[in-house]
């Protein structure tokens, strides 16, 4: 095949939003032409897009290396090093750079989202400020402000900030992150009504991360009737939304009343524990796959099920949850396995007689900006040296090298055996609420111990978009939150956890 019509294909292919084709063709014709910096920067952007870190880095360096010294390539080698967490090294390239050209206002955006990266927010903030002196319609600038303002507390500057971004860039995937960024500061603001609202961009629409389903009714909007309808509710985003979400499902089955039907599609993973919890619905798992390069999402359980209309289950937020006083006092909705609870309570008891606390401490999707909202695993050592505590391994995914590294610290964290943490969330669920208590930041594990109304601490950011502008947490009654007194900084929260420990146990 011919370079010239390789590269017509893999344009198309990304004009339609069928990136992983796209990147075979470049990649493909780059082996064809290898001298070619066109295609070579083509290939960087996409691999940029598709958040394949090194990938970008190295045809990044090749371009520069090959006399490609635009600003672009530039700070998009130096945001490759810093979302593989080498922030000294994009430092470097920025400085290096700014050193020449101290009026290119991306460098100094650039060296505001390292800072961002870092937790650093002061020194953000005057990056971005200077690169919005040198070019006030820097977009990109002017975004990132807004949410390092949001990160120092700064609401109402925030809005300002991602209010004029959140409708104003013309690339989808920048427009949706303005619109989830300027939504969550609305949160944050307990503006609950307009921040439902523009949460609508969390489905981000025209991008390759937009979920199309395969559906045959007709999607339901606020204002429709739900008495008496047979209405089918798709859960969304990542596993702990869909438990966090769920905690309106007793409102929505009310309304719905017992001579209609919901069917509720939920990750595979949570069927069993979500069919015993909401008996009057119809539990399925939904299957998401990549087709002609779209991500689809459809439902063959209900294939042959006659509905009038369907949902995602954030639609409903702006119904049930105008203001904070409409989250419920008591809310445990999961129902785990009472046998398999009485099991575990087994299980726990012939380990010792002391307090049992569950503990995680990592996301299993990393990136630079993700992972300065959890702890390392040394931070948790605090916890650790607690001797009265008997502390269970939550943590799914490989963990052993944590537990090789506290052995070797002379510290205990028991791992079970007979579960998987990541995939038996029933079981998982039950072995939360056989716990006298549970730690972590907010995840999927978190969420369902708090749904099922275990004691759970979370180790959180202050005034996280999810507090709804409170000072505490109003999806869980269960939950408490510590906050670190800035992002990376987990040492006086873990402290204040050790703390509460102490006085909770009698230690």
């Amino acid at each position: 095949m011919q370079i010239k019509q390789l590269v017509s294909q893999a344009a198309e292919a990304e004009a339609n939003l069928d990136f992983p084709k796209a990147f075979d063709l470049y990649e493909e014709a780059l082996k064809l032409a290898p001298d070619s910096l066109e295609i070579a920067t083509r290939l960087a952007a996409l691999a940029f897009r598709l958040n394949m870190w090194p990938m970008a880095e190295k045809l990044y360096s090749h371009l520069i290396t090959h006399g490609i010294h635009n600003m672009s390539v530039i700070t998009s080698f130096a945001a490759s090093l810093r979302e593989q967490s080498r922030y000294e090294e994009a430092i470097d390239v920025l400085k290096t750079v700014i050193n020449q050209r101290p009026d290119e206002s991306s460098l100094w955006e650039g060296l505001g989202t390292v800072m961002m990266a870092q937790g650093d927010g002061g020194n953000a903030l005057t990056f971005f400020n200077e690169a919005l002196r040198l070019t006030p319609s820097n977009l990109h600038a002017r975004f990132n402000r807004g949410c390092a303002l949001l990160d120092q507390g700064e609401v109402n500057a925030s809005l300002e900030d991602l209010g004029a971004c959140a409708n104003a860039f013309d690339d989808p995937d920048n427009r949706a992150s303005a619109q989830i960024a300027y939504a969550q500061g609305l949160l944050i603001a307990g503006r609950l009504d307009e921040g439902w609202r523009a949460y609508e961009g969390r489905e981000r629409f025209g991008t390759a991360k937009q979920v199309h389903y395969a559906l045959w009714s007709q999607r339901w909007r606020e204002g429709q009737p739900l008495a008496n309808r047979n209405l089918l509710v798709s859960a969304e985003q990542g596993l702990g939304d869909e438990v966090l979400f769920a905690s309106i499902l007793p409102d929505m089955i009310r309304d719905i009343g017992p001579e209609g039907i919901l069917y509720l599609a939920v990750e595979p993973r949570l069927v069993p524990l979500f069919q015993r919890s909401f008996p009057q619905a119809q539990v399925v798992g939904h299957r998401t796959q990549i087709i002609d390069g779209l991500l689809q999402r459809s439902f063959p359980a209900l294939e042959n099920a006659v509905t009038d209309g369907w949902a995602l289950l954030g639609d409903f937020l702006p119904v049930y949850r105008k203001t904070v006083e409409d989250f419920p006092a008591e809310n445990r909705f999961l129902t785990p396995d009472p046998e398999r609870v009485a099991h575990w309570r087994r299980e726990l008891a012939a380990i010792s007689e002391k307090p049992k606390v569950g503990l995680l401490w990592k996301s299993l999707k990393q990136s630079a900006q993700r992972d300065r909202y959890f702890p390392a695993f040394e931070d948790m050592f605090g916890l650790l040296t607690l001797e009265n505590v008997t502390f269970i391994n939550l943590q799914y995914g490989n963990s052993s090298a944590e537990a090789i590294l506290a052995e070797q610290n002379g510290l205990t964290m028991r791992t079970l055996p007979g579960i998987d943490l990541k995939d038996d969330l029933d079981d998982l669920a039950a072995l939360c609420t056989a716990l006298d208590l549970v730690v972590s930041p907010s995840n999927a594990t978190s969420n369902i111990s708090a749904a099922c109304g275990v004691p759970t601490w979370f180790l959180s950011q202050a005034n996280g978009w999810l507090q709804l502008g409170t000072d505490h947490y109003p999806w869980y009654p269960s939950v408490q939150m510590f906050a670190p007194p800035a992002l990376g900084n987990w040492k006086p929260a873990i402290d204040d956890i050790a703390a509460a420990l102490k006085e909770r146990f009698a230690l």
